[in-house]
């Protein structure tokens, strides 16, 4: 038995809440695990060439999002990823040339993050190998269910405010 199904033998498990249905708690395994195996692979096929990590394409995306320019807390919304180390994960990005921080006029604290030239085409260039992996791997679940109906879904789960 997986042990994240097995709540009800558990010594500590409180009795009154309630278990969740066998099925939902394998679509939550399943979808944590084809999550980590798909960002694994792409990773790879990444460094393989030499491209910047998917983090990176998430950051980049963000600020292109959003007019090329973004504050950090900005960014921070947008991400797929766990957003722990941003700082330091922009000022690497930065080093490679793929981003330029400025001061905000504003307030003379904040800072603001814009795309370069060569960001874009890092983006770009990303996204072509890791849209193929997401093509290739997710394409199949659309012949089993109507893929925008489970999106609509699981963005309800994300932001309970749309309902």
């Amino acid at each position: 038995m997986d042990h994240h199904t097995d709540v009800t033998n558990s010594k500590s498990a409180n009795k009154t809440a309630p278990n969740p249905d066998p099925s939902h708690v394998a679509i939550w395994i399943a979808l944590n695990r084809a999550r980590g195996a798909l960002m694994r692979q792409v990773d790879k096929t990444l460094r393989d060439k030499g491209l910047p990590p998917l983090t990176w394409y998430d950051v980049l995306w963000s600020i292109e999002q959003r007019g090329g320019v973004a504050r950090p807390a900005e960014i921070i919304e947008d991400l797929l990823f766990e957003p722990s180390a941003l700082s330091h994960m922009l000022r690497r990005i930065e080093a490679a040339g793929l981003l330029r921080a400025s001061i905000v006029n504003e307030d003379r604290r904040g800072r603001v993050f814009q795309i370069t030239p060569e960001g874009k085409v890092a983006r770009t260039t990303i996204w072509q190998i890791y849209g193929a992996e997401l093509e290739k791997h997710l394409a199949p679940l659309g012949q089993l269910f109507d893929p925008y109906a489970v999106a609509k879904a699981l963005e309800k789960v994300a932001d309970p405010s749309l309902d």
